[in-house]
């Protein structure tokens, strides 16, 4: 009896010490806290699709606000406008989706086997220029197409290509799949150039050397050896890129629009801002279930094939580069013409645009700083002062550098908290449903993610105000979507810290909260600042995550970029980009920056 007891006494003691444990209430807060901003939000959404709404009765008469129906679903997939309003966009989502992808894939597959695996001069400076049109905003390589290859046939002056042809550019080539696909595909190929690249460089060259030496010609070696070794990469890079490319939502509006050719995502747009939010709910549930298939068909193949591509083990591995000989000046110069033009062209015709009096005609004496530093004149673009005179950019300036700002330190902070209870706690289960959930907003498009968040905070539900046209909500959602970054670096941070010097200052009786604030963050502060930067520029040139919140008092500037760009004021429109792509570029250039010097400090301890 008397063991039973003290058996008892232990596992009440035990439970005491496991409910007081700071880590594990801020582990159970964090977790509820996440649960309601990223899991409730899609069981919202699916809600508001299966009840009538209040804005339903003016598009049926059965409609009873709150009561439950299939009418919006039966409306986008059976209805009589479904071929418009679904099936239509479906099919020029995954049109421009699976083409942009195939496009995406094999130009930065290309580019990494120059830069990775041949001895191909200027690969210093080569490597940051072809990551550059990933950085800056989708919507500058949309603005800078659009530039060149307008048609007055849809309305507005001219472009680069009329203007000095003389002749319209064909529809197509202005509008609609094509221009889409091949925007996509230079917005998104650096990313499928990463992922190839990281592969590319773990390749041991002793197994290409044998092919070599056995009789087998360069072509049979990288068919036969070095495509198979990489094949993992190349599928988590097109699926992810392909569920990257669906969910974009403003390269797509910009090109397509002005024909009528809708995706899936400018769709959810188009019908909010017709006030048929259900049917746009249900196609962001579309959305969200197409990438969801995607990042499951990426783990699936990858996850299986693991074993059979391991290159790297303790047998010993060598990198060696592949010699071009006579080839690596013409490859030199194809891969940075190929790079001057995807990365440096478009920023030179925004901030051409941005001079222009009148749109559409090149002459010298058509350039004016009146859109940068003009006042207002009834006679210049609608009567809008310049930038710096702009109230309306000044302050979508002042709200995107503080969105930016305050997103930035508390996603990276919350973060590095996440970070702290996956790893010390990786044995606890709750701990692993914690990061689990933290990385979900990156399986949501973003805009799908929007309109999540649209439902869930346009009413106040219990102590719960109403968010919506609130800066708050904007900070909220940009951190939730930052989480699944700044949650890795964080773990890549506090795996390179032992766990003694947490012991040593407990035991000489510090508090966690002051171990993790005198110990932890100190030593993780480049991985912290790392993440952060990282997130500041991700919030910095982001617009699809938050168009459907903004209202007046909340413009940054991509929205009033994207507003200028629907009122015809191009000049204006590039300008705000154009400030948006620099100000992300040395965020990136920092960033690289503060990387070196991490690697610096490395090599300085390990001599």
């Amino acid at each position: 009896m008397s063991e039973f007891f003290h058996i008892s006494r232990k596992g009440a003691s035990q439970f005491r010490r496991a409910i007081t444990d700071p880590v594990n209430i801020t582990m159970l807060l964090l977790l509820a806290v996440l649960a309601y901003l990223v899991v409730w939000p899609f069981v919202q959404l699916v809600i508001e699709t299966l009840t009538w709404g209040q804005g339903d009765r003016r598009i049926s008469r059965q409609a009873v606000p709150g009561e439950f129906t299939w009418f919006h679903w039966l409306q986008a997939t059976t209805g009589p406008l479904s071929s418009k309003m679904l099936y239509g966009p479906l099919l020029n989502t995954l049109k421009t989706g699976i083409a942009a992808t195939i496009l995406a894939l094999v130009a930065g597959g290309v580019l990494a086997w120059c830069v990775v695996r041949s001895d191909m001069p200027g690969k210093r400076w080569l490597q940051p220029v072809l990551t550059l049109p990933y950085i800056v905003p989708s919507f500058a390589i949309a603005l800078a197409w659009e530039t060149v290859f307008r048609s007055p046939k849809v309305g507005g002056q001219p472009g680069i290509y009329e203007a000095f042809l003389g002749v319209a550019p064909p529809e197509w080539l202005s509008y609609g799949a094509f221009p889409i696909s091949i925007t996509l595909a230079i917005h998104y190929f650096p990313f499928a150039y990463l992922l190839v690249a990281g592969a590319l460089a773990t390749i041991d060259s002793q197994m290409e050397e044998s092919a070599l030496i056995s009789g087998a010609g360069r072509l049979m070696t990288l068919r036969r050896i070095t495509f198979p070794v990489v094949a993992p990469a190349f599928v988590a890079a097109l699926i992810l890129t392909f569920g990257k490319t669906i969910g974009q939502f403003a390269l797509p509006f910009l090109l397509g629009a002005p024909t009528q050719f809708h995706t899936v995502a400018t769709m959810v747009y188009a019908n909010l801002t017709l006030g048929l939010d259900s049917l746009a709910f249900v196609l962001a549930i579309v959305l969200i279930l197409m990438s969801l298939v995607s990042i499951y068909l990426s783990n699936r193949f990858v996850g299986n094939k693991t074993r059979r591509f391991e290159t790297i083990s303790g047998k010993g591995f060598r990198s060696r580069v592949i010699a071009l000989g006579g080839w690596r000046w013409p490859i030199f110069l194809a891969v940075a013409f190929f790079a001057f033009m995807v990365g440096i062209v478009p920023l030179i015709l925004l901030a051409v645009q941005s001079v222009m009096l009148i749109d559409g005609f090149y002459g010298l004496e058509n350039l004016t700083p009146h859109f940068w530093v003009g006042r207002s004149n009834p006679d210049i673009g609608f009567g809008e002062p310049g930038v710096l005179h702009n109230n309306i950019i000044l302050g979508a300036t002042w709200n995107t550098l503080k969105l930016a700002f305050i997103s930035a330190i508390i996603a990276s902070v919350v973060g590095l908290v996440i970070a702290y209870i996956t790893v010390r706690r990786a044995h606890n289960p709750l701990a692993r449903a914690l990061d689990q959930i933290a990385f979900v907003p990156f399986l949501f498009p973003t805009i799908a993610f929007g309109a999540m968040y649209l439902t869930l905070f346009a009413e106040p539900v219990g102590p719960i105000p109403a968010l919506y046209g609130t800066f708050t909500l904007l900070v909220l959602i940009s951190v939730v979507s930052r989480l699944p970054y700044s949650v890795k670096t964080g773990v890549t941070a506090i795996t390179q810290i032992g766990q003694e010097l947490e012991e040593a200052a407990e035991l000489a009786g510090a508090s966690w909260a002051m171990r993790f604030r005198r110990i932890i963050m100190p030593l993780a502060s480049s991985g912290v600042l790392s993440g952060m930067m990282v997130s500041f520029v991700g919030v910095m040139r982001e617009l699809s995550l938050i168009i459907l919140l903004i209202t007046p008092s909340t413009r940054v500037l991509m929205t009033v970029g994207f507003g200028y760009a629907e009122e015809g004021l191009a000049q204006l429109s590039n300008a705000l980009v154009l400030i948006v792509a620099v100000l992300t570029i040395i965020g990136e250039l920092i960033l690289m920056w503060i990387g070196k010097g991490k690697m610096a400090r490395l090599r300085e301890k390990q001599s």
